[in-house]
Formats: C-alpha cells, sequence, structure tokens
C-alpha cells in the first residue's frame, strides 16, 4: 500500500477523472482510501464510489473556487474538450489548463484532509473496542509485538493466532499492545483488516493490591460471542430481530467478505477454547483471529502458538523500579539489584505478582512481603495462587499432580526427561502423557531445541507448590 501523500493524491485524482466515463473494470486510483472503503456496498460499483467522492470534493471546491469546480465538471463529468470549454467561459484554452491543474491540487488537499479524519475517527472507534490497558509501560515484549505482528500482517494462514501462558504472565497485556500498535499503523482500520472486534471471556479479576473479584459476566458461549460480534461488527440494524443462527450466517458473510482481526481474550480451559474454536472456524479466512489462553491446544494444527514466557531478571526488576515510581514508593524504585534479589527469587518474571509485590510493599516491609509470598501467607498471597493455579490445580488427575510436585526438585535450568523419570520412579513412556498436559496447561515450561527438550516451571510456581498446595491438599 503506498503512503499518503499530496503528491500521490494529485495522481490518483488525475487517473480517476480521466476514468470517468469508464467501466467499474478500470478499478479505483481511491481503492487504497478508507473514504473509498466506507462508501462500497454490494449495491454500488467502484466508478459509482469513486466519481462520488470526486463530485462531493469539487461541490466542496466551488464554495472556494466556483470557475475551477465548473471547469472540472466540463471536463470530466461531461467530457468536453478544453477547447470547448474555453469557448463556453469565455477563456483562453491556457486559462483551462491552468485551473485544471490547480483544481485537482485543491481536490487532493481536500481528500486529503478528509481521508485524514475518516482515519482518525476510525481509529478512535476501535481503540474504544480494546481492553483498557493495566500498564503504563511493557517490559520484555517489544520482540514479541513485532513478531506477531508480522505474522498477522502476512497474506494467507496462519488464520488463528494463539498468545499462551500462565496466567498473571502479560497475555491479555501483549495482545493489547500489540493491536493497538495495528491500530495506530491503519493496519487494522483500512489497510489489512477493515474492523476489529474483541471479545473477552474474563471470570476473574485480581489487582495489585491482592484483591480477587468474580466477573459480573456469564461464560462465554457459541451465542454470546454471536451476538457480541454481531453487535460490534455488522452495520447498525441490519442484525437487529434475527434468530441466532441466521445472525451467525450475516456474520460469516461480513468476515469472509472482507478480513476482520477477531480478538477472543481470557480464554482458561481446553473446553473454552474448543468451543470457541468451533464457532470461529467457519469464519476464517481472509478474517485472522487472535486468543489468548491459559491452555495451549498443541493438537490444533491450524494455530499459530506463541507462548509468553516470564520476563527475565532485568526486565522483571526494571518492572518493579517503574511501578514503585508510579505509587511514588521511592525507597523500592531507588533499591539496588541486590535488595531486589529476593524478588526475583520468588515470583520470578510474572508481571502480575511483581505488581502484587510492589502493592504489598506500600504498607509491610519487604522482606515480609516475601515470607508470605513464601509461605503462602496472608489473604493476598492465597488470592494471587487462587487466580493464577486454582483451576489448573483442581483438573490435574492425581498422577498429574504427583509429577507437578517433584518440580521443585528440578533446578532452575530445568531436567530432561530421562531424568524427570528418575525421581519419578517412572517409566518415560508413562510420564511423557503426563508432561504433555502440564505443559499445555502452561504448568511446567518445555524448552530447548529439535534435537533435546528440557523442563522447568517458573520461580512463582516452586514458590506455589512450597506452600501453598499442601494448603490445598490438606
Amino acid at each position: 500500500m503506498n503512503p499518503l501523500s499530496t503528491d500521490s493524491l494529485k495522481e490518483q485524482v488525475h487517473e480517476a477523472l480521466s476514468l470517468w466515463h469508464r467501466g467499474s473494470l478500470a478499478g479505483s486510483p481511491f481503492a487504497d482510501l478508507l473514504l473509498y472503503r466506507s462508501a462500497q456496498t454490494p449495491e454500488t460499483n467502484a466508478r459509482r464510489v469513486t466519481n462520488q467522492l470526486l463530485l462531493d470534493a469539487i461541490a466542496q471546491l466551488e464554495r472556494s473556487d466556483a470557475q475551477a469546480a465548473v471547469i472540472l465538471r466540463l471536463r470530466f463529468a461531461d467530457d468536453q474538450s478544453a477547447q470547448i470549454v474555453a469557448n463556453r467561459l469565455n477563456v483562453s484554452e491556457g486559462h483551462v489548463f491552468k485551473k485544471q491543474r490547480e483544481a485537482i491540487e485543491q481536490l487532493a488537499e481536500i481528500l486529503m484532509d478528509a481521508e485524514l479524519v475518516a482515519r482518525s475517527e476510525r481509529q478512535e472507534r476501535l481503540v474504544q473496542r480494546v481492553e483498557l490497558p493495566t500498564f503504563t509501560t511493557l517490559f520484555g515484549m517489544d520482540g514479541a509485538v513485532e513478531g506477531l505482528a508480522e505474522i498477522l500482517v502476512q497474506p494467507g494462514p496462519p488464520w488463528f493466532v494463539s498468545v499462551e501462558g500462565i496466567g498473571g504472565i502479560g497475555k491479555t497485556s501483549l495482545v493489547t499492545a500489540l493491536v493497538q500498535r495495528l491500530i495506530q499503523e491503519g493496519i487494522v482500520g483500512w489497510q489489512r483488516f477493515v474492523d476489529l472486534g474483541w471479545i473477552t471471556a474474563r471470570q476473574q479479576l485480581f489487582n495489585a493490591g491482592g484483591a480477587l473479584a468474580q466477573v459480573d459476566r456469564p461464560a462465554l458461549s457459541r451465542e454470546q460471542l454471536i451476538y457480541d460480534l454481531a453487535a460490534q461488527l455488522l452495520p447498525a440494524g441490519e442484525g437487529a430481530g434475527l434468530p441466532l443462527e441466521r445472525l451467525a450466517l450475516a456474520l460469516g458473510r461480513r468476515l469472509r467478505a472482507d478480513p476482520h482481526l477477531i480478538v477472543v481474550d481470557n480464554l482458561e480451559s481446553r473446553a473454552d477454547m474448543e468451543a470457541v474454536l468451533a464457532a470461529i472456524r467457519p469464519w476464517a479466512n481472509p478474517t485472522k483471529f487472535l486468543l489468548g489462553s491459559r491452555r495451549s491446544l498443541f493438537d490444533a494444527s491450524e494455530i499459530y502458538h506463541h507462548r509468553l514466557p516470564e520476563l527475565g531478571r532485568g526486565d522483571a526488576l526494571a518492572l518493579v523500579r517503574h511501578e514503585a515510581r508510579l505509587r511514588n514508593l521511592p525507597t523500592l524504585a531507588q533499591a539496588d539489584d541486590a535488595q531486589l534479589h529476593s524478588i526475583y527469587g520468588t515470583v520470578g518474571g510474572n508481571p502480575l505478582a511483581l505488581r502484587l509485590v510492589v502493592g504489598q510493599a506500600m504498607v509491610h516491609g519487604l522482606a515480609d512481603v516475601m515470607a508470605d509470598l513464601k509461605g503462602a501467607k496472608g489473604q493476598a498471597s492465597e488470592s494471587l495462587y487462587t487466580y493464577i493455579y486454582r483451576r489448573a490445580w483442581d483438573n490435574l488427575a492425581e498422577a498429574e499432580r504427583e509429577t507437578l510436585l517433584l518440580m521443585p526438585l528440578v533446578n532452575e535450568n530445568g531436567c530432561d526427561l530421562a531424568y524427570l523419570a528418575g525421581i519419578a520412579e517412572q517409566d518415560p513412556a508413562t510420564l511423557r502423557p503426563i508432561l504433555n498436559r502440564l505443559v499445555s496447561l502452561n504448568l511446567v515450561d518445555s524448552l530447548g531445541d529439535l534435537a533435546a527438550r528440557h523442563y522447568t516451571i517458573h520461580s512463582l510456581t516452586r514458590s506455589f507448590l512450597h506452600e501453598q498446595v499442601l494448603q490445598w491438599m490438606g
């Protein structure tokens, strides 16, 4: 797509005027303009939309330069020669050409102004659909934003991109930052994707003060997904009163006709993922779907998986200092790495847990905050562990729980399957499907390359397994 400029628009205006009486097969020089795309309907063709944009611009030009507007209408809409126009207006032929050039420049400026307004209004509308960010600065995710943007922008598959990771790891923050960037650059809005849909399946909220609250929203169903997307994406009145299946058909026609970007965030279970995939599969191509999930469906071949790791030590401590400055906690903001070492050792690079530490440090000493997290003491610590781990833990089979409880015996660098099998006193073949499930739930990380893999857990998971899970087990 060519960058928007007055010079390029001048060329497009001149070409569009010269094509005034040509058929729609000639296409439109304005095809990349949001003004053009917004005016298109199933009942209109390229020539009609293009000519109407020209007529609207000429009408605006007429208010400041009536003769220039008359010359353009006579020359192009009425298809009269410069000589005939000159005789009719009692001016020289040279004057006609001069005014024509000036008029084309003015039309380009008029269209430029209108296009910029249209783009700004579209961006404002799309941004309102994006979940409000919980961050002011994103740490350690620039590479992920760049890489996922490239995947989404490229034509063709993958049609489904899934950002996956344990609770609190920053999936929604990454998705939000990614979509905001795509909107800002016009990739969502007019260049690559014509519109944006945003659906959340969030059932719980956890704030940096340690409070856990249930969201007053039913679990995401196929019906709710259809109703919510239709409300966002279908033109006003198009879906009003339609029964569910007809609404789904109308939505599907729209998503298959033009590329949209659809976000479905906060999917927690395999059942959630499978239900959503079953609903949206028929709508893919050219529309793409960006999913945020705690669950990885490795057996779904059409999904591009992006597993979100915890922050490295440098980014984690930078986040702690940033949050401390925002809350006016100078003793924490100015602490050196040695003083903050215990934070990373206890909660690792989980952004939600790091923000909780800062919030608790507003009231309590850092050593006490760390002791509570290690010992699973206090409401804030228990709420954090409940938010991140409870649902996954409750859905583990006994053998899966036993294997997870062994993971703190593995050092931070991880171990291979044979070593873990030795600790578990299990045959590797028996342990492999158990690891498959723990990795798919993002409770265990599988790292390495094509030749060899090793398995490890986050520091926060290690702290959770030392104390909190023992309380749940009674």
